[in-house]
């Protein structure tokens, strides 16, 4: 009877101490299980942080340029998705010095990357050197400086948008002898010039090219140079406008160019924002075609795409183009309909 009580009292014993270990083993195991999950969780914690603390800058060409609004407001959106900081910054006017001021600033605040539509490619190149040596991830849209360090430019092939508004002239003049007007914004800009090249490259022989007019990325005065330029050359028989600078004024504002049109003369202007449609609503409409360009997707893609390489990321492609739109009184409502009004 005895051996039977040892022998139960030494198994109780054994079973005790199993089950103390198996729960130390438990608890170890449990504690090991909390430490990985709190690692984690201080990793994404590193990233979150790591993420709200970069910053990409993206500068227009001026601030009082409207074209831009489509591109504030998709790099904000973007950069709000992202969890990162978008500074849009630029001068207030088109000026090459000013802008270029403007990047030495931002040079100097230590930001992640930037997105930057040049004035002037000769006048920015070298300032855009200088934000890549410091190791800002530089990319251009809009406009670019294709000699500089920059990793990619994102935006319309500008060559080809001169080449539709030449095409789009061809078809309506047909076998006419006309004369032709160009208006751009500002002198040098290279997405301007390589505009005016695919115009002036792509129009048939029966057109003659009069003049170049600049209105500085000016509204008020690109309205001016409608305004007095037209009557000033009666034998004008037709505009292409290579930016939508004149369309951001009223109608009211362009009695020389409704005029104009009345009395059967062209008029092509690139792109496509909400105001500008108003005046192809007019009667008679006070453009024959309008080409239009994603600014919003310049914006967007743009920031996404320097966040990519500022997170070590690899450069996939150098020139990134967005598509073109056409405008004409036949669709013209139903791109309204598609555009938020801007406020």
């Amino acid at each position: 009877m005895k051996k039977i009580m040892i022998f139960s009292l030494i198994t109780v014993l054994a079973v005790s101490m199993l089950l103390i270990g198996t729960s130390c083993k438990v608890e170890e195991a449990a504690e090991e299980e909390v430490a990985e999950v709190a690692e984690e969780v201080e990793e994404v914690e590193e990233v979150e942080e790591a993420a709200e603390e970069i910053t990409i800058a993206v500068v227009p060409k001026a601030l009082d340029n409207p074209v831009f609004l489509d591109t504030k407001i998709a790099s904000e959106a973007a950069g709000e998705e992202l969890g990162i900081t978008v500074n849009f910054t630029g001068s207030t006017s088109s000026d090459a010095a000013e802008q270029a001021t403007v990047v030495e600033g931002l040079i100097e605040s230590g930001i992640d990357g930037l997105l930057i539509s040049v004035n002037d490619a000769d006048a920015l190149t070298g300032v855009i050197n200088d934000a890549t040596a410091a190791g800002i991830k530089v990319a251009t849209f809009d406009s670019d400086a294709p000699d500089s360090d920059r990793l990619f430019y994102i935006g319309s092939n500008n060559y080809e948008l001169g080449k539709a508004c030449a095409e789009e002239l061809n078809d309506l003049v047909g076998d006419e002898e006309i004369d032709l007007a160009i208006m751009t914004g500002v002198t040098g800009a290279s997405n301007l010039e390589e505009r005016i090249d695919g115009v002036e490259e792509n129009i048939n022989d029966n057109i003659t090219v009069l003049s170049v007019q600049a209105c500085d990325d000016n509204v008020e005065k690109s309205v001016d140079v409608l305004n007095t330029y037209t009557p000033a050359n009666p034998d004008l028989d037709a505009w292409i406008v290579v930016g939508g600078w004149p369309f951001f004024s009223t109608v009211d504002s362009l009695p020389e160019l409704k005029t104009f049109r009345e009395n059967g003369g062209y008029f092509v202007i690139i792109d496509t924002f909400y105001p500008m449609l108003a005046f192809m609503k007019e009667d008679p409409p006070l453009a024959d075609v309008m080409i239009g360009q994603d600014f919003a997707a310049m914006g967007k893609m743009g920031v996404e795409l320097l966040l990519d390489l500022v997170n070590g990321g690899a450069l996939e492609e150098e020139i990134v183009i967005t598509p073109m739109e056409y405008c004409t009184v036949d669709n013209v409502d139903d791109l309204l309909a598609t555009k938020p009004p801007w406020e």
